[in-house]
């Protein structure tokens, strides 16, 4: 049984990596982006609790619950050292390898990184469905508490943040949620939910997402003359 002071020390673990490949990375979009490292570990966060929510709420037994939380905290631990396109590959090598290497099970390392790698799975060709009767349940999990990131207002509040960085307006900011980047994610990833719980906050935070932006556009206007 992995006790809290374990799960501690792989939080440490995976917080001060992603310090350090942060502060030593050469990757160009990092150099505009000083707090990667703690967005990212922030980002982690938030996946934790969305993933605690969903085994709460799908009464997951303890051994389960234990490879979904420390697969979750180690999901993206390669985000600074590897292209994001086999970033769940490498992060469930590194996961594998500490892992190992600190004496957990076999079994259990197994199980988390097929997990970590699941959840970097290159989604679009097979329909949520199929794709779900291809990875574990934890896996699943995993997946489904990283997506809920993407679709409320969390996601809002990571956009606009980035978007007064750029100096935008109030309407800019309306066009860029309403036709960018984070409605583009947000509005494919919402289907790739298999739990019954993760479908119920799916449709709540995007539900939300569709409402500020109605309210948004009741509010601002966009920069020109009144008529």
């Amino acid at each position: 049984m992995l006790t809290n002071d374990q799960f501690i020390q792989i939080c440490n673990f995976t917080q001060r990596y992603l310090e350090e490949t942060a502060a030593r990375s050469e990757q160009e979009w990092l150099k505009s982006f000083p707090r990667a490292a703690e967005h990212r570990w922030q980002h982690t966060l938030n996946v934790l609790h969305n993933a605690e929510t969903i085994l709460a709420g799908e009464g997951a037994p303890e051994d389960v619950k234990e490879i979904v939380r420390v697969a979750v905290i180690l999901h993206d631990i390669s985000m600074f050292v590897c292209d994001h396109e086999i970033h769940g590959r490498v992060s469930a090598e590194i996961a594998e390898k500490y892992l190992l290497e600190e004496g957990y099970p076999k079994e259990f390392v197994a199980k988390v990184a097929r997990a970590v790698a699941e959840h970097g799975t290159d989604l679009g060709p097979l329909s949520p469905e199929e794709q779900g009767k291809l990875f574990s349940w934890e896996g699943k999990v995993v997946l489904e508490a990283d997506i809920l990131d993407k679709l409320g207002a969390s996601t809002i509040t990571d956009t606009l943040l980035s978007l007064g960085k750029k100096d935008q307006l109030g309407f800019e900011c309306r066009r860029e949620l309403a036709n960018g980047r984070a409605m583009q994610r947000a509005a494919f990833f919402k289907d790739y939910i298999w739990t019954e719980t993760g479908r119920r906050l799916a449709a709540q935070r995007f539900g939300f997402f569709l409402k500020f932006l109605d309210q948004l556009e009741q509010e601002v206007i966009d920069n020109s003359m009144p008529s």
